[in-house]
C-alpha cells in the first residue's frame, strides 16, 4: 500500500516585508512537520537572502527559487 499524498503547505507572503516572511516560514515549518513541502510566494527582495539563511540554520536544503512577475516562488523541502 502506498503512502497517502500530502499536499504542500502554501504561504502567500506578497506585500510582507522583513522580518515577517521569515517569521511566518519558521512557524509553518514548526507547526507542519508531517508535510513534505512548503510553497511560498513573496516579493520582498531581502527574502532572497533571508529564506536560504533560515533554512541553513534549521538544517534544511536551500529552496528552489523561481522568479515570477514582481516576486519569487520558493519551494522548500521539509
Amino acid at each position: 500500500m502506498s503512502d497517502p499524498v500530502v499536499e504542500p503547505i502554501r504561504l502567500d507572503l506578497l506585500g510582507d516585508r522583513c522580518p515577517i516572511p521569515v517569521q511566518r516560514i519558521r512557524k509553518a515549518i514548526k507547526n507542519n512537520e508531517s508535510h513534505s513541502k512548503l510553497i511560498v510566494i513573496g516579493d520582498d527582495p531581502e527574502s532572497l537572502h533571508d529564506i536560504p539563511a533560515l533554512l541553513c540554520r534549521l538544517g534544511l536544503k536551500p529552496p528552489e527559487i523561481v522568479k515570477f512577475g514582481s516576486g519569487w516562488r520558493y519551494t522548500i523541502d521539509l
